[in-house]
C-alpha cells in the first residue's frame, strides 16, 4: 500500500483512473422507461443535471450490476457499470427492448476517459481547476466544467475520507487532467490503497456485488425504491423487506490477523457467513473486512476465520462525511 496516498486522502486529495468502468449511451423517448423496468430505484423522472444508482436485478432479485444512471440532457442518459461491463450491459440493455420501444444503445466505453477523485480537499481543488463553485452540486448531480481547457463532466459521488468525484472527458484529456491533479498537489492512487479506503468506507466491490447477493444484503437500500412498481426481481426483494429479515447482510469485522479471502466465518463450529474483503488498516492499525454474515450474529459476535478471530462492527469503518466548511 501507498503510505503517502493513503495520508494525502485524509488531508489533500487523491485521484485515479477508472476507465475500466462502463460507459452505455442511451437514447430515444423511452430511455428511463428501459432502466425503470430492469432495476431498483426510480429513475423515470430524472432531469438533465441529475442521476441515481440502481441495481440491475434477475428474475430473483439477484444482483446483475450497480450502475449510476447520469441524465445528459433531454434525449441522452449514460449507464455507468462496474468494470468491464460495458459491452456485455449494452447487449442486456438492446435485449430487452420491447415492441414499440423507441431507444437505441451505444457503447461508449472507449471513448470516455473516467477518473475519480476522494479526499477531504477534492472539492476545493476542482473548484480551483475549474474556477466554478460545486458545494451545492448534491449527490449523483453532475456540471459541465473545463479543467486546462478540456471540457470534462464532474459528477458528485459517494465520499470516501471526505468528498466522492467522477469525471468524464475525451480519452485525448487524460495526460491533461493527470498534469493539473498533480500540479494541484493531488496524488495518484493505487489500487490496494483504494481498496483500503473502500473497505474502511463500508463499500462493497465487484465481488460482494453478483449473483450470489440481493440489494439489500448488500447494504444498498439507496439504490432500491419500494413504491415504484414493477422490476426485473421486484417480488423478492419487496418480500424481504416486508418480512424484515435478511438471510445475511455485508457487515463490518474486525480482524485478529491478516486473511486470505473468501474465506467462510464461522460460529461455533457452524457456517457464519464468508469473509469477502480483507485489508490493513494503518489508521485503526488493525486488519479489517467486509463479509456477508448470516443474520443472528449481530454487532459484536465473535467469529472465527481459519486461525483468525473476527469480531461483527457497524460500517463504515471510518466516517466518509464531507465537511461542510473546507479550508
Amino acid at each position: 500500500m501507498n503510505e503517502q496516498a493513503y495520508r494525502a486522502a485524509s488531508e489533500q486529495a487523491v485521484y485515479l483512473d477508472r476507465s475500466s468502468a462502463g460507459c452505455v449511451e442511451i437514447t430515444g423517448r423511452d430511455r428511463l422507461v428501459l432502466i425503470n423496468r430492469l432495476s431498483t430505484n426510480a429513475v423515470l423522472n430524472l432531469a438533465p443535471g441529475t442521476g441515481q444508482i440502481t441495481v440491475l436485478t434477475t428474475n430473483i432479485g439477484r444482483i446483475i450490476d450497480l450502475i449510476t444512471i447520469l441524465a445528459i440532457d433531454d434525449d441522452t442518459i449514460w449507464a455507468i457499470t462496474s468494470a468491464n461491463r460495458g459491452g456485455q450491459l449494452t447487449t442486456y440493455f438492446g435485449r430487452n427492448k420491447f415492441y414499440g420501444d423507441q431507444f437505441k444503445v451505444r457503447d461508449v466505453t472507449e471513448s470516455v476517459h473516467q477518473m475519480r477523485v476522494y479526499g477531504s480537499q477534492a472539492t476545493a481543488i476542482l473548484e480551483q481547476l475549474t474556477n466554478q463553485a460545486l458545494e451545492q452540486v448534491g449527490l449523483w448531480q453532475h456540471v459541465s466544467a473545463e479543467i486546462d481547457g478540456c471540457p470534462v463532466r464532474l459528477a458528485r459521488i459517494r465520499p470516501m475520507r471526505g468528498a466522492g468525484w467522477a469525471i468524464f472527458a475525451d480519452l485525448a484529456a487524460a495526460d491533461a487532467l493527470c498534469e493539473a491533479f498533480d500540479d494541484a498537489k493531488a496524488s495518484l492512487l493505487d489500487r490496494e490503497t483504494y481498496h483500503t479506503l473502500r473497505v474502511e468506507a463500508g463499500y462493497p466491490a465487484l465481488n460482494e456485488l453478483n449473483e450470489e447477493f440481493i440489494p439489500l444484503e448488500a447494504n444498498l437500500w439507496d439504490a432500491v425504491s419500494f413504491n415504484k412498481g414493477c422490476y426485473i426481481g421486484q417480488e423478492i426483494i419487496a418480500r424481504m423487506d416486508s418480512r424484515g429479515r435478511l438471510a445475511k447482510k455485508l457487515q463490518g469485522l474486525q480482524l485478529s490477523g491478516a486473511v486470505e479471502v473468501p474465506a467462510q466465518l464461522m460460529s461455533n463450529g457452524k457456517d457464519a457467513g464468508t469473509l469477502t474483503s480483507v485489508v490493513w488498516s494503518p489508521d485503526l492499525k488493525q486488519y479489517i473486512g467486509l463479509g456477508y454474515v448470516r443474520t443472528g450474529h449481530e454487532l459484536g459476535s465473535q467469529l472465527s476465520v481459519g486461525q483468525q478471530q473476527a469480531t461483527v462492527v457497524e460500517l463504515p469503518f471510518i466516517a466518509q462525511t464531507e465537511p461542510t466548511v473546507v479550508e
